[in-house]
């Protein structure tokens, strides 16, 4: 058996057959606010089945005509031919672009390290008081110029190469 809340949901929807009806209006313990809610329920509705109903649309022919033109213009050049992905000019431009890439990619990798000069070096001026020093210049092996001073007394000992 249905419960209080959907016999009274079904009563104010007219749901009810007669006998049901009429049993559940002699239970109901104020039968004339009862129906004062059902009519007022009743009432709002069917002013929310009007304002929800569509709108009507006038010549709704002629739209509907020019919606189905519109549609069948957009879609016969996608069935003509499909797009194209790499059109002529942007090709010719891409094929530009890696021609000018490669050729300046080739001359940084053929160009490589410049060619080592030779080492050039010149110690001016290197004169030694004391005829006991003999002062030397020569390249060491890392390239790079040395003064080499004999028997230089005011060289510390920890400073002596």
């Amino acid at each position: 058996m249905k419960n209080f809340e959907e016999r009274y949901t079904a009563w104010m929807d007219d749901a009810l057959d007669r006998d049901e009806r009429a049993a559940f209006e002699r239970a109901l313990p104020d039968p004339a606010a009862a129906a004062r809610e059902r009519e007022e329920w009743l009432r709002l509705r069917g002013l929310m089945r009007q304002a929800l109903e569509p709108a009507r649309m006038p010549h709704a022919d002629f739209v509907n005509s020019r919606i189905r033109e519109a549609i069948a213009r957009e879609a016969r050049p996608a069935a003509r031919s499909a797009p194209r992905l790499f059109p002529l000019p942007r090709l010719a431009f891409a094929g530009g672009f890696l021609v000018v890439l490669a050729c300046v990619l080739s001359a940084i990798i053929l160009s490589g390290p410049a060619p080592e000069a030779p080492t050039v070096s010149e110690i001016v001026a290197a004169q030694v008081r004391d005829e006991r020093n003999r002062a030397y210049a020569f390249e060491a092996p890392g390239r790079a110029a040395v003064l080499w001073i004999d028997d230089a007394g005011f060289i510390p000992a920890n400073e002596r190469l």
